[in-house]
């Protein structure tokens, strides 16, 4: 038997902002349901909420789309690129896969954690500013290693290379 639990669910926030409604709108008029618009919507929803979406967020979209919070979370834990947990203020993501291993990515963690003050991927650094993740196949194979740095993709990186991108962050 499962012991009952004292903590209620999250209050939903009120979803979308004003200022993101039209944007809500735009991206809804592309998909044939509300439930097909959930990815781009939690997308905006990540970047306006500090890069993450806490359980009052989540809890709002569900509402706003009409679909269930489990379906929200299975989707923020499926996917690789949202956050469901308060996040750096600036994200590394690190290519995993083999042509990017055999050339040099292991290295480009390791930078990445040193610049970001972080033990380990998928943790924020000591000062906030970074998030580094491992990341699944980037697409960018043939011009290996790959990085993206705050979503912009960077080829051929290397350590040194690295670590200037993300001194360069703010």
């Amino acid at each position: 038997m499962i012991p009952p639990t004292n903590s209620a669910p999250p209050v939903a926030v009120q979803f979308p902002p004003k200022e993101l409604k039209k944007e809500c709108e735009d991206i809804l008029s592309r998909y044939p349901t509300r439930m097909a618009a959930c990815l781009p919507i939690l997308l905006l929803a990540q970047k306006h909420y500090d890069n993450w979406v806490s359980p009052e967020v989540e809890a709002g979209v569900a509402e706003y789309l009409g679909v269930s919070d489990s379906h929200i979370r299975g989707l923020l834990t499926f996917y690789a690129m949202y956050n469901a947990k308060p996040a750096g203020r600036h994200e590394v993501w690190v290519c995993r896969t083999l042509t990017c291993m055999l050339r040099g990515a292991g290295k480009l963690r390791d930078t990445a954690l040193g610049c970001a003050k972080a033990k380990t991927t998928g943790e924020v650094g000591e000062d906030g500013k970074f998030l580094v993740k491992d990341m699944e196949c980037l697409g960018l194979c043939e011009v290996a290693p790959a990085v993206f740095v705050d979503g912009e993709a960077h080829v051929d990186v290397t350590p040194e290379k690295l670590t200037e991108l993300m001194e360069a962050c703010d």
